[in-house]
């Protein structure tokens, strides 16, 4: 039987099948010996194949055994604690449960990517995406866009679809609106800007996760769990202000769950971040994966140039020549340290 991961517990894990509805699940102990590199040999989206019990638990929940995983179209992860700058080994081979590297891209096979196991092992947020909807906020808190970059980074790594949702539009001006969407707008991403308040952007967004699975990550407090409230109120989930003396917000969703929605489509709810560490992004990679940059490293002197401080450099030279905005230049260049750890 065919079932997809919804929730990891400590000891068990809970998969939807198709007619079934939801099941509690145990893994075959093979399945724990598979993952050399992830913190849990599973993830949320991960397809599996399970011989079902068909009795009841205690709390009427059907049971099974996991007795395989299909290797994964694409994945999200994070970079373990004090890897900036340590990326390791890695077996072209095994890309998680089901090995395989389906998905990857010449340049990602011949060395550009790392999976940093010699500092760690990574936690893999959720597999199998069709879509990664990154919500910011203008205010309560403050736009990042670095870390933004980060998920665009990180989307286009595993060749995902996103959708940039710009909320808390009730808080801003029409002026901050555009400077921060624009630059995004130009690089070819679609932008949704919504409003739990106002209702702005609410039937836009349910229209855009109608079907596949949608993968919901952004800073804490940008309001993740009042979206799909408003587009799914029988979620229910929980929200909580962003607190004034420090204007973060806090983690209203504690763990990674995939929920159906009313419309057909099903939404990866993960706990807000404040820092991302991208797992398997080389420094030589990164400005390839930029969002706005376009081909304009292909034209660079050097193949290994990374726009820093190398001679005849394209992106540089836009820069100067004012092609290129000097905010994002900037913002790049702080991504590149980041990953040399410097």
């Amino acid at each position: 039987m065919k079932a997809v991961v919804t929730s990891l517990g400590s000891r068990s894990v809970l998969v939807h099948a198709d007619g079934l509805g939801e099941i509690r699940c145990s893994l075959r102990g093979h399945l724990w010996e598979t993952s050399e590199e992830e913190t849990r040999p599973l993830a949320v989206g991960d397809r599996v194949s399970l011989s079902p019990d068909l009795t009841h638990g205690e709390d009427q929940c059907l049971e099974g055994v996991i007795e395989d995983v299909a290797p994964r179209r694409n994945r999200i992860a994070r970079a373990p604690a004090g890897s900036r700058g340590a990326p390791g080994k890695r077996d072209p081979t095994k890309r998680g449960p089901g090995g395989g590297s389906a998905g990857r891209r010449p340049d990602q096979e011949s060395g550009g990517r790392s999976r940093h196991t010699a500092a760690g092992k990574v936690q893999v947020i959720a597999a199998n995406i069709d879509q990664i909807l990154v919500v910011a906020a203008l205010h309560s808190p403050p736009f990042r866009p670095g870390l933004v970059d980060r998920f665009l980074v990180a989307a286009a790594a595993e060749e995902i679809d996103v959708l940039l949702i710009l909320n808390k539009v009730d808080l801003a001006n029409h002026d901050d609106e555009r400077s921060v969407v624009e630059p995004f707008q130009q690089a070819g991403y679609s932008v949704i800007q919504t409003s739990t308040v106002t209702g702005e952007g609410i039937e836009e967004l349910a229209t855009a996760m109608a079907s596949g699975i949608h993968l919901l990550v952004g800073h804490s407090g940008t309001g993740k769990s009042s979206l799909l409230n408003a587009v799914a109120p029988t979620l229910n989930l929980t929200t909580s202000e962003v607190t004034a003396h420090h204007g973060r917000g806090r983690h209203t969703t504690t763990h990674v769950s995939l929920l159906p929605l009313p419309a057909g489509g099903w939404v990866i709810d993960s706990p807000g971040i404040r820092e991302w560490v991208l797992e398997g992004v080389s420094p030589a990679l990164l400005a390839r994966l930029y969002p706005g940059f376009g081909e304009i490293p292909h034209e660079c002197h050097y193949g290994d140039c990374l726009h820093r401080d190398e001679p005849q450099c394209a992106l540089r030279q836009a820069v100067e020549e004012g092609l290129y905005p000097k905010d994002r230049y900037a913002c790049y260049l702080r991504v590149l340290a980041d990953l040399q750890g410097s």
